[in-house]
């Protein structure tokens, strides 16, 4: 080599062009897949997603470590219910004693039952009233997409229907005195004893388990 010339550096081939043309060949065809796997995953996003609840869901059973959390609007899941809230206990334990009485077999339109009826020590006269509201009509498909999203208490493909129960126990016959009925409301899958309380008029509600 003479002084005046240099020495340029010797460009090495890239290590992938070294292998087999069939190794090439396996690594190209790797790299369709993984992007294909990719490009499916996000097109099918809502989807997947869905199906990963479905499967947390089932995974956790009734089991209270599970952390897949109720959607916007609900509180508690088939494996964690949410604790009835204290002014709608009564309530739900007599419509519980009565079996649930629906639309079925009282009505459209609901009715009125006496749960009550005794003179305290001093003499003074008390009464007890519960009121069905009828068929719940889910608009929206609120409770009957909790329920097929696997929240509930393995009621997924939901096809029944619903019945509503004022939450409260009343001194005298709503239907009779048109006192105010309040905001705690009951829901029940009549299918599946999926029960659903809410105490602000079904803005949100909160699954208790099956009844």
């Amino acid at each position: 080599m003479s002084p005046t010339q240099t020495c340029s550096p010797r460009l090495v081939e890239p290590a992938r062009d070294e292998r087999p043309a069939s190794s090439r060949a396996r690594g190209r065809r790797r790299a369709v897949t993984v992007s294909a796997v990719l490009l499916s995953l996000l097109a099918g996003g809502v989807a997947t997603s869905a199906t990963v609840v479905l499967a947390a869901a089932a995974d956790c059973g009734t089991s209270q470590q599970c952390n897949v959390n109720p959607p916007p609007g609900f509180q508690g899941t088939g494996w964690a219910p949410a604790a009835v809230p204290r002014g709608v206990q009564a309530a739900l334990n007599y419509w519980r004693q009565m079996s649930w009485p629906n639309w079925r077999n009282v009505g459209q339109r609901g009715a009125a039952f006496q749960v009550e009826n005794y003179h305290d020590q001093r003499g003074n006269h008390h009464e007890g009233w519960i009121e069905t509201g009828g068929q719940y009509q889910d608009h929206g498909d609120r409770l009957r997409t909790f329920l097929n999203i696997g929240y509930g208490g393995r009621a997924e493909n939901y096809q029944g229907t619903f019945q509503e129960y004022y939450g409260s126990v009343y001194p005298s016959n709503p239907e009779r005195s048109h006192i105010s009925t309040g905001n705690f409301r009951i829901v029940r899958a009549i299918n599946t004893g999926d029960v659903f309380v809410s105490i602000d008029h079904y803005s949100t509600f909160r699954y208790v388990g099956r009844m």
